[in-house]
């Protein structure tokens, strides 16, 4: 398989991804559902099996002095018998559908209550605010703070980094005490595109009046 398609169907396996995470955040059970994304896993899985399949039949079929030889033996390596090929059971669509419950699982424990650790430490749960903690207005482009999971608006925090290198998170009650530093902050694609769709939304309303 050639690396262009290899690093096609990798892309492919990270934007499914990446579309779970906001639905499973943001969106309704529909479009939580992960069969759907599991079914186009399983494709993903059936292109690369084909595209191994051919690179061996073509290796082997290359020996051959003849065309017709050639399209003989290239369309029986294809064709040939053996055990039909079952996307379930591959390592990719196994870590496939692991991810998936990392995001589901993830996304389910933010929105529990807060719970008490076993050293009697509250632990801490993050809830997502649309707004930044600093200018108190929507974010556009939030960027995460991996630490405590805290977002903010991008160029605020930055601004603010700047100004005070000793800054810690700025959302009342955080019990991160470390001071932010931009290795800690990355962007946060799927509420970006969770503020995308309000914005939409907000225009479409308006051209309705």
């Amino acid at each position: 398989m050639s690396d262009f398609l290899r690093t096609e169907l990798e892309k492919a396996q990270q934007c499914l991804l990446e579309t779970y995470e906001l639905a499973a955040s943001y969106g309704d059970n529909e479009e939580k559902d992960t069969s759907k994304y599991l079914l186009l896993m399983e494709q993903i899985c059936q292109i690369r099996d084909n595209c191994i399949r051919n690179d061996r039949a073509l290796e082997m079929a290359i020996a051959e002095h003849t065309i017709d030889s050639f399209q003989i033996t290239f369309q029986r390596e294809v064709k040939g018998p053996g055990k039909k090929f079952q996307a379930k059971r591959t390592r990719e669509y196994k870590a496939f559908a692991d991810r998936l419950d990392e995001i589901s699982n993830s996304v389910n424990t933010s929105e529990e209550a807060p719970s008490t650790s076993k050293d009697g430490a509250m632990e801490m749960q993050v809830q997502v605010n649309l707004n930044d903690p600093l200018t108190k207005r929507r974010m556009v482009d939030p960027v995460k703070n991996t630490i405590c999971g805290h977002t903010y608006e991008k160029s605020s925090i930055q601004d603010a980094i700047q100004i005070n290198p000793m800054l810690r998170c700025p959302v009342a009650g955080c019990g991160n005490n470390q001071y932010i530093t931009t290795a800690h902050l990355k962007p946060d694609k799927a509420l970006k595109l969770h503020l995308q769709r309000l914005v939409d939304a907000d225009e479409n309303g308006d051209n309705d009046d």
